[in-house]
């Protein structure tokens, strides 16, 4: 696998995937899927000086929907976004 690092206040996580089924039941295509709000931290930078970095490798995070940059790595989708896109995290 390739090792991604982020630096400063970047953040790498990889989103859950997505549910098939509505909550009323209606299967959704593919192309109507929305990106789960809900993703694993696989990589942190270290924070500023200010503020450093509170999330590590194996948090999971709730992030912003559609934020971030797409990093596709060994073919999985990943995202690249600042810890304060970042609104709560379990650990």
């Amino acid at each position: 696998m390739s090792e991604v690092i982020p630096i400063l206040d970047n953040v790498l996580i990889r989103p859950f995937p997505s549910e098939n089924i509505s909550l009323g039941g209606i299967v959704v295509a593919d192309s109507f899927k929305v990106r789960n709000q809900k993703a694993t931290v696989v990589a942190a930078g270290k924070g500023t000086k200010k503020r450093p970095m509170q999330f590590k490798p194996g948090d999971v995070a709730y992030n912003i929907q559609n934020s971030g940059e797409e990093i596709i790595i060994d073919g999985v989708q990943h995202f690249l976004v600042k810890d304060t896109y970042i609104l709560a995290f379990e650990n």
